[in-house]
């Protein structure tokens, strides 16, 4: 960047959507059933999750979500990126490149 500060980010983001919701449920490795959240924002590279069960982080989570548009379950890796007293940001991580095309077709017909 021309003012000296270096781009943080190491992968593709996409573009979060600010109050887009969606329920999503998520299990770290230690639990054995999911909890069911809303996000707050989503976008293919991540969400904010809001929730009272956040967990620390570096943890990796498997998250499913449901498209409206269809009732395929998308499972995406995610690693928990930071924490808030309301939720939990996380970086979805491997994602298949044709689950990540559909997302990014849906997300992007959302305004």
């Amino acid at each position: 960047m021309e003012d000296g500060r270096h781009e943080r980010r190491q992968h593709f983001r996409g573009k979060a959507r600010p109050g887009r919701v969606m329920r999503v449920r998520f299990r770290g490795p230690a639990q054995r059933e999911p909890i069911t959240a809303d996000t707050r924002d989503i976008g293919v590279g991540g969400a904010f999750i809001e929730t009272t069960e956040i967990q620390p982080i570096g943890t990796t989570l498997t998250i499913d979500l449901t498209l409206p548009t269809t009732e395929q379950v998308f499972t995406l890796p995610a690693v928990v990126r930071w924490a808030a007293r309301d939720g939990m940001g996380v970086q979805f991580v491997g994602v298949d490149v044709d689950v990540l095309l559909e997302l990014n077709d849906y997300f992007a017909t959302i305004t």
